[in-house]
């Protein structure tokens, strides 16, 4: 869940936020971009002595490297959020990052409050605020050049199609209002347009099915084609739907399997019980090739080492999500500031990517407050590779992907009853 971004804040700085709420929705985006420019860029005399008069006063001040690039980066979202909800809009949020991100190609000045100001966006730029600003850009315009194949463009302009990503990697830290409003809505839109999607695709696949099975090849073929809406195969996309919705284990299928161990846990065990038990539950459809090499003797070492102190103790809730939480760490990635990634990509390597999301998707079915962390953690990794060409991380685009359908399937509103018909697909 997102959480409550700050109102227009009660400091001087307010006269220039409501000067931009004013503006923007009294002037043209044309209009708004020269304010914006001539304010904040160039520097030349500004229609509103006021205005233009505060800005001198908030570039001067001894916090200003710490609060003027908070302020830019609020100007932008209050522009952003209105022209957001305007058929149009992404064009002028595209010249606004458009116009930032050649800051430097800025005429050379001497006058000593322009260059303050462009030290200043500088230090914004190289916030951790800017790439956000970006990435959005990226989520309501697209890549839009059409010459260049998934597999040459950058990680980063794929960012549309995560929309579980955007809380972690669009969201500001200072999670201002119109920034979070802003993004939640987009968000809660392409999430919708997402599973419409799947979901076309799906009922088309069913039909082709069934056609098939009844009247032929050739039948099936007559069908109105409705395009793969992922960037998996469609053999891949099929074991994607077989597995999250099918039998994942034997005859279990995951929500079996968590609602089986999760009953268990309403015995209270002691803690150290319940990770021993969690540890059978993690590796039981593990490939046992793969996991007697190393993987299941480096899990069993990193649950036991969980909450050492509380072994006796009883399972409670917290005890619950502090070992779900390490063993993502330990699976996945732990943090920004320790990105090592060995154990998810050695799964992937040798599981697959499908069978490595529904080993995640077990832990998480068992206890629903990590969810938002396991989309933390991929959202690490997509940030941490987002310059890199996507034929350089094809694995990291699987697992994306695949995460984008056992979320459909599993927490979103997709009827995947039907999904039997679908067994046989792309074989």
């Amino acid at each position: 869940m997102f959480a409550v971004g700050k109102k227009i804040g009660s400091g001087i700085e307010q006269i220039i936020y409501e000067h931009f709420l004013h503006v923007v929705k009294a002037e043209s985006p044309v209009r708004v971009l020269e304010r914006f420019r001539n304010l904040f860029i160039e520097g030349v005399t500004y229609s509103d002595s006021r205005i233009w008069s505060t800005i001198e006063t908030l570039a001067f001040e001894k916090t200003a490297e710490e609060n003027f690039p908070l302020i830019i980066n609020r100007c932008c979202y209050i522009l952003v959020n209105h022209w957001q909800m305007q058929p149009s809009g992404q064009i002028p949020i595209a010249n606004l990052v458009g116009m930032l991100e050649h800051l430097n190609d800025v005429r050379m000045t001497y006058s000593r409050i322009v260059r303050r100001l462009r030290q200043l966006l500088q230090l914004y730029l190289h916030s951790d605020d800017y790439p956000k600003l970006k990435r959005l850009n990226f989520v309501l315009n697209g890549n839009r050049s059409g010459k260049i194949t998934i597999a040459e463009q950058q990680l980063g302009t794929l960012i549309n199609r995560y929309p579980y990503l955007y809380q972690h990697s669009l969201v500001s830290e200072e999670r201002t209002f119109e920034n979070v409003e802003t993004i939640k809505r987009v968000q809660r839109n392409l999430h919708q347009q997402q599973e419409q999607n799947l979901s076309h695709y799906l009922t088309y696949q069913v039909r082709r099915s069934r056609i098939k099975a009844q009247l032929g090849q050739d039948a099936a073929n007559n069908l109105p084609l409705v395009e793969n809406p992922t960037l998996l195969s469609t053999r891949e996309l099929g074991m994607a739907f077989g597995q999250f919705a099918g039998k994942a284990e034997g005859d279990s299928s995951y929500q079996d399997l968590s609602r089986g161990f999760v009953s268990h846990l309403q015995m209270q065990p002691t803690v150290k019980r319940f990770k021993g038990d969690l540890y059978e539950y993690i590796i039981s459809g593990v490939d046992s090739s793969y996991g007697n090499r190393s993987f299941n003797d480096r899990l069993y070492k990193t649950i036991d080492g969980i909450l050492p102190d509380r072994d006796h103790q009883r399972l409670d809730e917290i005890a619950l999500l502090r070992t779900c939480t390490h063993i993502l760490n330990h699976l996945v990635v732990e943090s920004p500031s320790k990105p090592q990634h060995f154990v998810f990509v050695d799964m992937i390597s040798n599981l697959g990517s499908v069978f490595t999301t529904g080993l995640l998707l077990k832990i998480v079915l068992i206890c629903n407050k990590v969810k938002p962390l396991l989309e933390g953690r991929l959202s690490i990794l997509f940030n941490h590779y987002e310059s890199s060409q996507c034929k350089g991380v094809p694995w990291l685009v699987k697992s994306l992907e695949t995460w984008n359908v056992a979320d459909a399937i599993h927490f979103g509103k997709i009827d995947a009853s039907s999904l039997n018909f679908l067994q046989s697909i792309g074989k």
